[in-house]
């Protein structure tokens, strides 16, 4: 995200704030569901969410579509907006985008899946490769960081 709003000629300012929504749009699937813990009938604390889990907020469409709409109207700039300024709120809007979609991608392996044509159970799609928490996650990561590295070392005339 960052080497592509550079290409797109954002300032120092936007790239970082992108970093940062990037990050906060990671974790953004699960917060959004407005969850918190309350103790069963045994007495145990449990999750409670007021969206169930995976569903609406890990909608893939609901983050794919805004983000290939941002894509077409980000290289055209303050032309389309009329207002640079707005263009670098759309830049950011599109980091914190991207990280929602990251953290798709990571919950993509799990048996539960995403939702991919309706936000219900029934419209799910998962590889099944490893539950969370199984430590296999490193694996998501080491490949994140290695697809960055060959882009930004193998790509140097698409993005910087």
């Amino acid at each position: 995200m960052f080497l592509f709003l550079e290409s797109l000629g954002y300032g120092i300012f936007t790239r970082l704030g992108a970093g940062f929504l990037a990050f906060w749009g990671a974790t953004a699937p699960d917060w959004l569901e407005i969850a918190h813990a309350e103790r069963d009938y045994n007495g145990k604390w449990q999750r409670v969410s007021v969206i169930p889990h995976r569903t609406f907020t890990h909608w893939l469409s609901l983050w794919i579509i805004p983000t290939l709409v941002l894509l077409w109207i980000l290289p055209r700039g303050a032309a389309i907006l009329r207002h640079p300024n707005h263009a670098d709120v759309l830049a950011l809007l599109l980091a914190f985008l991207a990280g929602g979609i990251s953290h798709l991608l990571c919950d993509l392996p799990n048996p539960t899946g995403i939702p991919v044509l309706l936000p219900g159970a029934k419209h799910r799609i998962s590889l099944r490769l490893w539950r969370s928490g199984s430590g296999f996650e490193w694996i998501e990561i080491a490949l994140f960081w290695g697809v960055t590295f060959l882009v930004w070392a193998y790509l140097p005339g698409a993005v910087r």
